[in-house]
C-alpha cells in the first residue's frame, strides 16, 4: 500500500467516526504499526495511547477521543448540555463522565467519576453516548448558579428535552445520594414543577406488575412487618424472607416536613429490627424502572449473601 493510498485510507475511516481512530482499528483497516508511526505527528495526531485524531482539534474531536480511552464513560455537564442543544457556550473543555475511577491526560479534556450512572441517565446522540438531559441538568445544578440552572430547567421542559415528571424521577435518585446541588434542585422543583401526586393503590400495582416483570418474587402488600404496634407501621411492599421494605410514595417528592420525619420513623423502626427500607417515588416506577429494578436486585443479593 502506497503512502497515497494509505492516507486516503486514513481519511476514509475517519471520516465515518468523527475523525477520531485507534490502533486496533488502523490494523484491522490493513494499516500495519510500521506506517502508523510514519503517520504519527503528521495526517495522525496522537491523543492518547493508542488514539488519534485526524485533522483540527474541535472540541467534537476531543470529545469522541474521551469516550475512546475512558471505560463505560458519557459526554456530562456542559459537553452534554451542548449536545441536548441546551442554551449553553460551546465549551471549551470536554467534559466526560464515568462510572469508573480513572485518569485522563487528553488536553482539554476533563473527566469526571461516579458511583452512580445508571442505563436511565444515558442516551446516544448522533453517534455518542450523553448524559440524559434530566442528569445532565441535575450535574450542572452542582457547578453552575441556581439562576442559570432554573433557565436551563425552565428551556428544557418549554422545548420537550425532558418532561417535568422524567427529571422529578432523575432527581429523586440523584438527591438521595447526597450530590453536591441537591438543594437547588429540590428547591426549583417546588418553584418550578408541580405534578399531580398518584393513588397509592395505583402506584402498588405498578410496582407489584414491575417486580413481577423482573422476576423478583416473595413480595407481600400492606405487610405487617414485627415492629408493627396495631396503630401504625404497615408497609406497601415488603420480602419477608430477606427483610427487605419497599416504600412507595405517590406525593410530590418535596413533601412536608412532618411527613418526611414520619418516613424516617418509618425507616428508624425497620433498622431496629435488622430490616432495609428502600424508598421510591412514582416518577421513578413510571419513568426509571430500570433503575428501580436494579437497585432492588443489588439489595436483595447482597441481603442474600448475609443471610448465608
Amino acid at each position: 500500500m502506497d503512502r497515497q493510498a494509505v492516507d486516503a485510507a486514513i481519511i476514509t475511516l475517519a471520516s465515518s467516526q468523527g475523525m477520531v481512530l485507534t490502533t486496533a482499528q488502523l490494523r484491522q483497516a490493513g494499516i500495519n504499526r510500521n506506517l502508523i508511526e510514519s503517520r504519527r505527528g503528521g495526517l495522525l495526531t496522537p491523543l492518547a495511547r493508542g488514539v488519534y485524531a485526524v485533522g483540527e482539534l474541535t472540541p467534537a474531536v476531543r470529545l469522541r477521543a474521551a469516550l475512546a480511552v475512558v471505560p463505560e464513560s458519557a459526554a456530562s455537564h456542559h459537553s452534554a448540555a451542548w449536545a441536548h442543544r441546551l442554551p449553553v457556550q460551546r465549551p471549551v473543555t470536554v467534559e466526560v463522565i464515568t462510572g469508573r475511577r480513572t485518569v485522563v491526560t487528553i488536553e482539554g479534556v476533563r473527566a469526571r467519576s461516579t458511583a452512580w450512572l445508571p442505563p436511565d441517565d444515558l442516551v446516544e446522540l448522533d453517534g455518542i453516548t450523553v448524559t440524559s438531559a434530566a442528569r445532565t441538568l441535575c450535574d450542572l445544578a452542582g457547578v453552575v448558579p441556581r439562576s442559570r440552572t432554573s433557565h436551563l430547567i425552565e428551556v428544557a421542559i418549554s422545548d420537550r428535552l425532558v418532561s417535568a415528571e422524567e427529571l422529578q424521577a432523575c432527581a429523586r435518585a440523584w438527591c438521595r445520594r447526597g450530590r453536591r446541588g441537591s438543594g437547588v434542585i429540590r428547591a426549583l422543583d417546588h418553584e418550578l414543577l408541580d405534578t399531580e401526586p398518584m393513588a397509592e393503590s395505583v402506584l402498588e400495582r405498578k410496582a407489584i406488575g414491575l417486580l413481577r416483570e423482573a422476576g423478583l418474587t416473595g413480595w407481600r402488600q400492606q405487610y405487617r412487618p414485627p415492629w408493627y404496634d396495631g396503630v401504625r407501621g404497615v408497609v406497601d411492599l415488603a420480602c419477608p424472607e430477606l427483610g427487605v421494605v419497599i416504600e412507595l410514595d405517590g406525593r410530590r417528592w418535596h413533601a412536608t416536613a412532618q411527613a418526611q420525619a414520619e418516613d424516617r420513623r418509618r425507616d428508624r423502626a425497620a433498622v431496629a429490627h435488622g430490616w432495609i427500607t428502600l424508598r421510591f417515588g412514582w416518577q421513578e416506577i413510571v419513568y426509571r424502572p430500570a433503575t428501580v429494578i436494579d437497585e432492588c436486585r443489588r439489595v436483595l443479593s447482597a441481603r442474600r449473601r448475609q443471610i448465608r
